[in-house]
């Protein structure tokens, strides 16, 4: 079977980690022939000569432009494909705005589409953002219902929400998890920015996308300096400054912006922390949470679906929007042994329920397998 790997949408975040994860896992397969193509960002992650003859690579970073949007069309995409006749294409992540001719397994995690009705993240939209959202939803759902003909999502609650909205039972789940690299300490990384604390550290490994919800940060910040002012404490973001808005009123004792790290630096930073603070407030899944329970870091989020799906008993839940009841979750946290021990313990129960690294390259393998199978509907 010869598989072409579509990776030219992984720009930043989990997608990333995902595609790194997966093409190391499958470095040594000789089975398959693999073209793959890359973004510049996952190129610079991946060690090349690592990979068997079995592999080619070709760098590319896909742009929509209405061409393809519309019609599916992609130039250099569609040049490749003709070039390496694929029996089957794997796009780790939709939307591509490009329908390729083999048939098209594609990877789904856009959860403000299934959860639209249950999250809060749309109802704080401006009237201005819901129309600006509304118009992306039409655009990338189209693309997924003309442009793929397998899905792959990373929980079975939305994969039974995605074969509503697509029409279709070709809608597999492969649950996410921790990367390869958290096994193998010899390959971590330090990362000189984050120094050790005399305090509570909270981590929070995240693009500063909106339905992340970071901008409550500064509001817990504030409570937590009102309220408990002998309490120490930091929130340690992997963000630039620029890229978090109002960083620049909050106190620097209390906010570190540490910059984009890559995979095999969080390890490290998982070290020196208390606390893994996620109140975002829409995921498929994400990688965070098995991370955190691997590295042994108590867990607080968001008490919604998708986090209950994915955490089960291993979190501390919290209203995402009410910075007095996350500020209180931090303390008894910091604070009481007892639960923080609980919470450590049912995470290492929780993440033996998450396909392996390895198990996810496997599932992936044999999807794509049948699909190659398989002709286009």
């Amino acid at each position: 079977m010869r598989v072409l790997i579509n990776c030219s949408t992984l720009k930043k975040g989990g997608g990333v980690q995902v595609g790194l994860s997966f093409l190391n896992e499958i470095k040594e397969f000789s089975n398959h022939k693999f073209t793959v193509v890359v973004s510049d960002i996952l190129k610079k992650q991946l060690n090349i000569s690592e990979f068997s003859n079995s592999f080619e690579f070709f760098e590319y970073n896909l742009s929509p432009k209405l061409k393809g949007s519309i019609l599916g069309i992609d130039s250099y995409l569609g040049q490749l494909e003709d070039q390496v006749k694929p029996n089957v294409v794997f796009s780790i992540f939709g939307p591509t705005y490009w329908k390729s001719k083999a048939p098209h397994v594609v990877g789904y995690a856009k959860p403000q589409y299934v959860y639209k009705h249950t999250s809060p993240f749309y109802r704080l939209l401006s009237v201005i953002e819901k129309i600006k959202f509304l118009a992306k939803e039409k655009i990338q759902l189209y693309n997924f219902r003309k442009f793929a003909n397998v899905y792959i999502t990373e929980s079975p609650d939305v994969s039974e929400k995605l074969k509503k909205l697509m029409g279709t039972d070709l809608v597999y789940t492969v649950t996410n998890n921790y990367s390869g690299i958290y096994e193998n300490p010899k390959i971590w990384k330090e990362n000189s920015k984050i120094k050790k604390f005399n305090g509570s550290t909270l981590l929070t490994i995240s693009e500063n996308y909106p339905h992340k919800n970071l901008a409550i940060i500064p509001k817990v910040v504030a409570y937590l300096n009102e309220s408990y002012p002998d309490f120490k404490f930091r929130f340690v973001l992997t963000l630039d400054e620029k890229d978090f808005a109002g960083v620049t009123d909050i106190p620097s004792k209390n906010i570190e912006c540490i910059g984009h790290v890559n995979v095999n630096e969080c390890p490290h930073l998982y070290e020196h922390a208390d606390i893994m603070f996620l109140p975002t407030l829409l995921e498929c899944f994400s990688a965070n949470y098995p991370e955190a329970m691997k590295m042994e870091v108590p867990i607080i989020t968001s008490d919604l679906s998708f986090a209950h799906g994915i955490c089960g008993d291993a979190a501390y839940y919290i209203n995402p929007l009410s910075f007095e009841e996350i500020g209180d979750a931090i303390v008894s946290i910091a604070t009481n042994d007892s639960l923080r021990n609980r919470l450590i313990e049912q995470g290492k129960k929780q993440v033996q329920k998450f396909d392996t690294s390895t198990n996810r390259a496997m599932k992936y393998i044999k999807i794509l397998e049948d699909a190659a199978g398989n002709t286009r509907p």
